[in-house]
């Protein structure tokens, strides 16, 4: 195994939305013989740099569900951007319907300026009808949607500057009924690719954007088969790059449709499940001769 892609939240992120010393110390052996690891993750790359900062990590970075990939001195190396006037059909659907939303691209995170208010009366209507959700669960999922780098609020989607490249657009409702229409109208949307990356989200982008695409091209770019190349993650839009590479390993805390198609099950991720199943690929690597 010479390239090893590992997703950020639900896999290598503990409860914490961190990366922990054990996972870290992990990666780190692991480049320390030879092998090359990857973060393949739904967020920026400019988010998937915090976090390695704070672990003391460098590597590549595949970005945006797999719009971007980077390598390691953060120069990009290809990007598959959105068309613009597509993105903003996607947008003026997602507005009429009272969609929370955000724009990534390049320079950004875009949302609507009412974006809380949107939020709070799903919220408000969900907890009328089910009196016994726990009102700071849902509190905590509205929250994590500000808490990437580069978040601005914007009055309308027209506001986005013209010349920034659109990576995707993401959809978040507490209104099950709601997001699975959304999820139903893009599902089979011509241009487009949709992936879930939560219970409460979908999102849009280039047809031809995806982490297992975005794999391949990293690992041809390296020098790599991706015969060579393991893939480790929680959830839906994990799929193309566990089933494309030459091994797929999904998280114990992933759905069982995720394990399914994966050869391997590790632990979960606030059990260090991507260090657990790292140290064991490393432990059946050939020894160096002397």
């Amino acid at each position: 195994m010479k390239l090893f892609a590992i997703d950020l939240d639900g896999t290598l992120l503990n409860e914490e939305a961190k990366i922990s010393k054990v996972n870290a110390d992990a990666i780190r052996k692991a480049q320390q013989q030879g092998v090359q690891v990857t973060i393949a993750t739904g967020r920026a790359a400019y988010d998937a740099w915090i976090k390695l900062e704070e672990a003391e990590l460098v590597t590549p970075v595949i970005g945006a569900n797999g719009a971007t990939v980077h390598d390691a001195h953060r120069r990009q190396l290809t990007s598959t951007p959105m068309d613009r006037s597509e993105t903003f059909e996607v947008l003026s659907w997602l507005r009429e319907n009272d969609f929370y939303y955000e724009v990534m691209t390049d320079r950004a995170i875009y949302s609507p300026q009412n974006g809380h208010q949107l939020l709070a009366v799903e919220m408000d209507r969900l907890l009328s009808a089910n009196p016994d959700i726990s009102l700071n669960a849902l509190l905590h999922a509205a929250e994590k949607q500000y808490e990437q780098t580069g978040h601005t609020r914007i009055p309308s989607y027209e506001d986005i500057p013209l010349d920034v490249e659109i990576y995707n657009v993401l959809c978040f409702s507490f209104d099950q009924a709601k997001l699975n229409r959304g999820r139903e109208r893009y599902r089979e949307f011509p241009g487009l690719n949709m992936v879930i990356s939560s219970d409460r989200n979908f999102e849009v982008e280039h047809k031809d954007a995806s982490k297992g695409n975005a794999l391949c091209y990293l690992a041809d770019h390296l020098g790599i088969s991706m015969e060579e190349a393991a893939a480790v993650g929680d959830s839906y839009n994990d799929i193309s790059m566990l089933t494309m590479a030459g091994k797929g390993i999904a998280m114990g805390n992933a759905k069982d449709d995720i394990k399914a198609v994966c050869s391997e099950v590790t632990l979960t991720n606030v059990e260090n499940g991507v260090a657990h199943t790292l140290l064991n690929i490393l432990d059946k690597l050939p020894k160096p001769t002397l």
